[in-house]
């Protein structure tokens, strides 16, 4: 009996610790999910650009409109190249950190495309 009891003790910390090991592991998936979002996201703004021969930049409001990627760049000779238009929602007003994450992510998304969408105004203002 004293053996049989320490088999089910045994066995029961071994199931037990294997479903606690297999809650404590991250899961890949929301990153994935939230990436592969994002791409989809850049890859509709890039295909409307090109469908409606649509090149401008994506700006951020606030004090002075910041066209991420371009912050150094002369803002007049691509507002009058490219033009401009502002990503919905930005703005120099940060309530809280939800605004803080947002404006971050607007920036980040801004960024990636307005790189493309520059490449794409020069290549079609050239013709």
């Amino acid at each position: 009996m004293n053996k049989l009891t320490l088999f089910i003790t045994l066995l029961t910390c071994f199931v037990v610790s294997s479903v606690l090991q297999g809650c404590t592991k991250e899961s890949t998936i929301p990153a994935d999910t939230a990436k592969d979002k994002e791409l989809s996201r850049i890859e509709v703004v890039l295909n409307d650009a090109v469908s409606n021969q649509d090149y401008r930049l994506y700006g951020i409001a606030g004090r002075r409109v910041v066209l991420p990627g371009f912050e150094s760049e002369n803002f007049s000779q691509i507002e009058k190249r490219c033009g401009v238009r502002l990503l919905s929602g930005t703005g120099d007003v940060l309530k809280n950190n939800k605004d803080r994450e947002e404006r971050r992510e607007n920036y980040q998304f801004a960024l990636k495309v307005n790189s493309k969408l520059y490449a794409l105004c020069l290549d079609n203002t050239a013709k």
